[in-house]
């Protein structure tokens, strides 16, 4: 379940960084590569990232890997902070898309939404 693997979390940021811990260093650069491109699959080049989430408080073990493969994969984009939770971010999509706001690019891995015109 992922709320289990997710309450390691902080035994590994503790690892990576006060114990320069090669494993759990390597698991969080891998974590960061892994959020970075799920970004860059929605993100115009020239877009806003905004990161939240509880992951996000692990701190520099975490987003020192992040901040370097997010100028790698959106070099263009700007980075703020969060205006919410989790939560808010996805009603404010499921909001955008429902109002046709909001166009994502079209990829078969991803999610589709379709819409019936009557």
């Amino acid at each position: 379940r992922a709320a289990v693997l997710a309450s390691f979390a902080p035994q590994v940021a503790a690892a990576a960084g006060e114990d320069r811990d090669a494993l759990a260093s390597g698991l969080l650069r891998d974590a960061a590569g892994h959020i970075a491109a799920s970004a860059a699959a929605v993100c115009p080049p020239d877009g806003v990232v905004a990161l939240t989430g509880g992951l996000f408080r692990m701190g520099a073990p975490l987003l020192g890997p992040l901040g370097t493969e997010l100028a790698r994969v959106l070099p263009d984009a700007t980075r703020v902070a969060a205006a919410g939770d989790p939560l808010d971010g996805a009603v404010l999509l499921a909001r955008a898309l429902a109002t046709d706001g909001l166009r994502l690019p079209a990829d078969e891995a991803h999610l589709t939404v379709h819409r019936v015109t009557a």
